[in-house]
């Protein structure tokens, strides 16, 4: 089935770059321009704005045949039985007379017409006509402000299209405009009228909001492409309870014609101040898709309300989860926090689920009565990884063929793209004394319990070298992933983990596992985020990565993941980390959010940047910034590109958002990206070395490189005998 498509109307908070791009990257259908409330001078400058940001279609929105206010001071309140004069055009109204447009009705006025102005019920009737005015009598006080929609009964006859429609219509055709909605649709013969100035070539949507659009819907379905209810203006003349079924009504109607129906008005009317819709409409916007409309219209949530990228967001996330609905769904699936804006997890678009593990605490008497492993730190943290489903698709410890393939392929043995082995070594006398499908208690050292369980699948042998020269590209010892890998061993046993107990460990409020962010992101209302990868402290030339991607994706927010694994000597701590990105966050990018990537690097190069991206994915994350030597060590992969991967590899369910070397221009006097292509002699680079050096040999470093307030917090830690480095 095809998605329902959202119309949404540009105004004067959301008529720039930064909103502009913000909807066009979530997919907008068309961009309203209404001209009920934009002049003929200001419709060009509007469709040159939005060309220049976007790509979207733009839909002109005619006046139609319309009443309106004319201006009107602030508040003007009109009471019960009070005479006001009515006056043709845009005369000043006030408390004793008021202006009403297009003039010529007033040819058409008599005595004892009733007029409705706007919402607020404002009703009045017309005692006496003249030339060029009337005078009315009050008969139901209310407020009234300017260039609000006049309903008479019995109805005028206005033309289909006004002057000003038609010049609108005409300067969108000089900028190859193919969408126009007919404002007041009352017969095919509208529908006509703008056919001939726009060709059949044009995608004519006629607005339903009269009693005559209604009893000539037959009529306009034969002739119009689609049909949009308006039902604010229709509910001025038709009581409010019987919009429900009019609206189920008229949708069945197109359906019969098999022509697209979008519905408008008051969907999203909450949003206008609140970051989030009242129930009734999230009730109503899914009643509305379910009655089988196509298309659904943001009016003045995103013309004029305060949050109309949060109410473009709440529109997909309803399409989104009303489409699924199709395929149907368990009670459980609908318990679940699930952000459908956020990207699957890892391997779930492909049909292969991630296995939440379970949870719990197992009784000791269990683990007791099982063979138990040791594991390092570094282990422990993988079986944290994957029982959260950081790592997912994996459910435990790769088999042989899946390590095989993820060497050769970058790939797991299903096909699923993977670029890190995850595998579980173990010393010779251990792994002997074991068997396949044994049940085997996981206990980091030192601990007095274990903390996981894992149930056998395989256990093999591994060539070495081979493994580390696919892995690595190197068996250089003294590359540290070679280094770990050969230490410990060719002996391996996989396995899926069964149970874990990872709170009487990872006791941090910086710990977030992928279903607490994913809930952090839903309640933010971010459906674009950056992450960031990091193994040291912040300094300007991290500070302008992440800025210029967050500006680069239009994103609506920033996770920040330094590594706070084992690392080598020289590195920073994970403590001195992330007190300074506690500091940088506070005063630089307050709505970012800050957790710890509890791994640890394996110096893998283009594979690691691929895996970080991953992981990052699971969190919930839709950009990921990689920088040139993203993951790498010394000159190890100096001539490998980490993009040149991320090609080869297609779609992986995240963008990249890919750096040169950052550095400091000595004559801009401000953060740049290196061209790879020249010398840049005028660029000095940043990096943690030339901050870790300045430490320890008491050298001051410019505020240029790296905020002040962090380089004192850095200083405080190590007069205080606070660790800064490993050791």
């Amino acid at each position: 089935m095809n998605r329902p498509k959202i119309l949404t109307t540009l105004g004067p908070v959301s008529l720039n770059s930064e909103i502009i791009k913000k909807l066009s990257d979530r997919g907008v259908d068309y961009f309203r321009i209404n001209m009920s409330h934009t002049s003929i001078d200001e419709l060009k400058q509007h469709i040159e704005t939005i060309r220049k940001f976007s790509d979207t279609p733009i839909c002109i929105d005619s006046e139609g045949a319309q009443v309106r206010t004319g201006l009107m001071t602030e508040n003007t309140v009109y009471r019960d039985r009070e005479r006001v004069i009515l006056l043709p055009g845009n005369a000043m109204g006030e408390s004793n007379k008021m202006g009403l447009w297009p003039s010529d009705i007033f040819s058409q006025l008599k005595p004892g017409d009733i007029l409705t102005v706007d919402f607020d019920s404002l009703l009045l009737s017309v005692t006496t006509v003249t030339e060029n005015q009337a005078e009315a009598i009050i008969l139901n006080g209310g407020s009234v402000g300017t260039n609000k929609a006049v309903t008479l009964f019995p109805p005028v006859f206005l033309p289909p299209l006004s002057e000003k429609d038609i010049s609108a219509v005409k300067i969108g055709l000089e900028y190859g405009i193919k969408d126009f909605a007919l404002s007041f649709t009352n017969s095919a013969d509208d529908v006509l009228e703008l056919r001939k100035i726009v060709g059949n070539d044009s995608n004519i949507i006629s607005k339903i909001e009269s009693k005559n659009g209604v009893n000539n819907l037959d009529s306009i379905l034969q002739v119009t492409n689609s049909i949009l209810i308006d039902r604010g203006d229709l509910s001025r003349e038709v009581p409010l309870e019987n919009i429900p079924f009019l609206q189920k009504m008229i949708i069945n109607k197109a359906k019969d014609f098999n022509k697209n129906v979008y519905v408008a008005t008051n969907l999203l009317e909450s949003m206008m101040t609140n970051s989030k819709p009242t129930r009734a409409e999230v009730n109503d916007v899914m009643n509305t898709l379910l009655d089988g409309a196509t298309g659904l219209v943001l009016a003045a949530e995103t013309a004029i309300g305060e949050q109309p990228v949060a109410a473009v967001d709440i529109l997909r996330s309803l399409i989104l989860r009303y489409t699924a609905s199709h395929s149907g769904y368990q009670m459980s699936d609908l318990l679940e926090h699930q952000n459908l804006l956020l990207p699957e997890m890892h391997g779930i678009e492909s049909g292969l689920h991630h296995r939440k593990v379970n949870d719990i605490s197992l009784p000791s008497k269990y683990t007791e009565q099982i063979e138990t492993l040791e594991i390092d730190e570094n282990t422990f943290l993988d079986v944290i990884q994957i029982a959260q489903g950081v790592y997912a698709p994996l459910n435990g410890f790769m088999n042989l063929d899946d390590l095989e393939d993820v060497l050769n392929d970058y790939k797991l043995s299903d096909g699923q793209v993977w670029t890190l082995p995850i595998i579980l070594q173990i010393n010779e006398e251990k792994w002997r004394s074991l068997k396949e499908g044994m049940t085997v208690s996981l206990k980091f050292e030192g601990s007095l319990e274990s903390q996981m369980v894992l149930k056998i699948s395989e256990l093999y042998k591994i060539d070495l070298e081979s493994v580390s020269k696919r892995w690595f590209g190197t068996k250089d010892i003294q590359h540290p992933g070679v280094e770990r890998l050969m230490a410990l061993g060719a002996y391996v046993v996989a396995g899926e983990i069964k149970h874990y107990n990872y709170e009487k460990i990872l006791n941090s409020h910086y710990f977030l596992t992928p279903q607490q962010t994913r809930m952090i992101f839903s309640i933010k209302g971010w459906s674009r985020i950056v992450a960031f990868h990091t193994r040291n402290v912040p300094h300007k030339a991290h500070e302008y990565l992440m800025k210029q991607a967050m500006e680069r994706t239009n994103a609506d927010g920033l996770l920040i993941q330094p590594v706070v694994g084992p690392k080598k000597k020289g590195d920073f701590v994970a403590e001195a980390i992330l007190g300074a990105y506690d500091i940088f966050i506070e005063s630089c990018l307050p709505g970012a959010l800050l957790c710890t990537f509890s791994t640890y690097s394996r110096y893998s190069g283009p594979r690691e940047a691929v895996f970080t991206a991953l992981c990052r994915k699971n969190y919930g994350c839709t950009h990921f910034i990689v920088g040139r030597d993203h993951t790498g060590v010394g000159d190890y992969y100096k001539q490998i590109s980490n993009n040149e991967l991320f090609d080869k590899l297609g779609d992986v369910g995240i963008e990249i958002v890919y750096f040169d070397k950052v550095g400091y221009s000595k004559s801009l006097r401000k953060m740049v990206e290196k061209d790879g292509q020249k010398q840049n002699d005028d660029i000095e680079s940043i990096s943690g070395t030339k901050i870790r050096d300045a430490l320890l040999n008491g050298n001051t470093i410019p505020n240029t490189f790296i905020r002040k307030n962090i380089m004192d917090f850095l200083k405080d830690r190590m007069d205080s005998d606070n660790p800064v480095f490993v050791e």
